[in-house]
């Protein structure tokens, strides 16, 4: 499939958090990912237009098996579509910072060539 996305995304399957308005944290999933915003997966709802912080461990290129980065940013939410049990929720980054901005870029780089190999 042909992404024509002005970001394209890419699945991922990684562990988050989100912390809520009234300073809940709560357990979250990136189901995908893309240079400008994330994809979560959470079962508490959110408001659109809001800023929330969130953090992701992204896991390492060069290590599989080692330790994740612990990616803090913040996002602001498109949107918060309930899907089952679970929203399904568009956030565009605010805040994010250059190393781990380059971070992303470099998972959506590999992703990339692995779907051109396929």
């Amino acid at each position: 499939m042909i992404e024509l996305r002005k970001s394209p995304r890419t699945n991922v399957m990684w562990r988050a958090a989100i912390k809520l308005d009234a300073g809940n944290i709560v357990p979250t999933k990136v189901v995908n990912v893309s240079a400008t915003g994330i994809l979560l997966q959470c079962a508490h709802r959110v408001i659109v237009n809001n800023e929330y912080q969130v953090m992701m461990e992204v896991p390492r290129i060069d290590q599989p098996t080692g330790v994740p980065y612990q990616v803090r940013c913040k996002v602001v939410v498109l949107h918060a579509i309930l899907s089952g049990d679970f929203f399904r929720i568009g956030v565009k980054f605010s805040e994010l910072s250059d190393l781990h901005r380059n971070l992303i870029a470099a998972w959506l780089s590999i992703a990339t060539k692995i779907d051109q190999l396929e």
